[in-house]
């Protein structure tokens, strides 16, 4: 029979034992999905979510969690493609005619800023993180409608258009049985490696770790909480932002519902992934595991023509799953805290 502490590890490294019954049933059943081309929009899919991913995962360390991310993300490509072309039909841009450089330093900024704006009333304004990054999602979304009047924006034979579509359709290098490999992949792995280093390494993502496992215990050793959400909010914009661009060189025009509904599919990915909604647990590797794990059922399903509905329902039921694996490993680490509690003071007890 399994212990407390292999129960444990076995739950936090679940997710990549199902990427791999997920990845054989899918080559099983389908002829095309270990194909180059396959396998390389797998990973294309990934890269966007996974760099919300990234940002998230910030955030629910420190024990926050943000909804605002996924109209960040369309503001971004929005406004992005927006200031480099021409005004009216057919491109119905802001005719600012930008250099596409600066835009992309606009819409960086811009992300970074509204989460700073986010960190700043949840902090300062001591509001509840759900009501107000709810609120900043409903706020983004209708200045997208009211900004774009419904149409969309599009980049049709534009050269500048191009230049800002780099980073999502730029393909870097190719890998024979893998295939294309975009610039926007080897982005987010970089950014996965970084992040898990600070994490790990750095005292930024141990302060977070503090944060999130009990505050007022980190606030107690000198932790500056506080200013450290301020920051994550900060940094999950900027990446919201940066999937945005991303998302842009996928896309042939940018709708004004861009990524609506998309925050479900980067919490349970980040969730599944071993990342708590408790805050102050998960790491960079099982985000990683449960962004590639949601990239390869969704892409495995289309290729199964299973019909739009049930697509819904097993997202549904994915995110049902990411939340009792989260609710497991949360019981057994206070089963583990309440035996080490018991063993120590048994131990003390017996020395007196």
């Amino acid at each position: 029979m399994l212990s407390e502490k292999h129960l444990s590890f076995l739950i936090d490294n679940l997710i990549w034992i199902i990427l791999i019954a997920v990845f054989t049933f899918f080559a099983t059943q389908s002829e095309h999905f270990l194909t180059e081309r396959n396998i390389s929009n797998i990973l294309t899919a990934a890269a966007v979510l996974g760099v919300l991913v990234v940002g998230q995962t910030f955030v629910l360390i420190s024990g926050n969690f943000d909804l605002s991310t996924e109209s960040t993300m369309g503001l971004a490509a929005l406004l992005g493609l927006w200031l480099i072309v021409p005004a009216a039909a057919p491109t119905f841009g802001g005719g600012i005619f930008l250099n596409p450089f600066f835009a992309i330093g606009v819409v960086l900024l811009t992300g970074a800023a509204i989460g700073y704006a986010v960190g700043c009333l949840i902090t300062f304004g001591r509001m509840h993180n759900f009501i107000v990054t709810l609120a900043v999602l409903l706020i983004i979304r209708g200045f997208m409608l009211a900004f774009s009047e419904g149409a969309p924006v599009n980049g049709f034979n534009n050269p500048s258009a191009d230049v800002f579509y780099w980073l999502g359709h730029q393909k870097a290098f190719f890998i024979p049985g893998v295939g294309n490999i975009t610039v926007a992949v080897v982005a987010t792995g970089l950014l996965f490696l970084v992040v898990h280093f600070i994490l790990q390494n750095h005292k930024f993502g141990r302060e977070l770790y503090a944060i999130g496992g009990n505050r007022k215990a980190a606030e107690q050793l000198g932790i500056n909480a506080n200013r450290r959400i301020r920051q994550v909010y900060m940094i999950s914009g900027l990446l919201a932002a940066l999937a945005g661009w991303m998302l842009a060189g996928r896309v042939v025009s940018i709708q004004s519902n861009l990524g609506e509904g998309f925050i479900f599919t980067v919490f349970a990915g980040a969730v599944i992934g071993g990342v708590s909604l408790q805050g102050g647990r998960g790491t960079m590797l099982g985000a990683l595991g449960g962004v590639l794990l949601l990239s390869t059922i969704d892409r495995g399903l289309n290729l199964m023509h299973v019909s739009v509905f049930w697509v819904k329902v097993i997202q549904g039921l994915i995110i049902l799953v990411a939340m009792f694996l989260d609710a497991q490993r949360v019981r057994l680490r206070e089963i583990s805290l309440s035996v080490s509690t018991k063993t120590f003071r048994a131990k003390s007890e017996s020395e007196t």
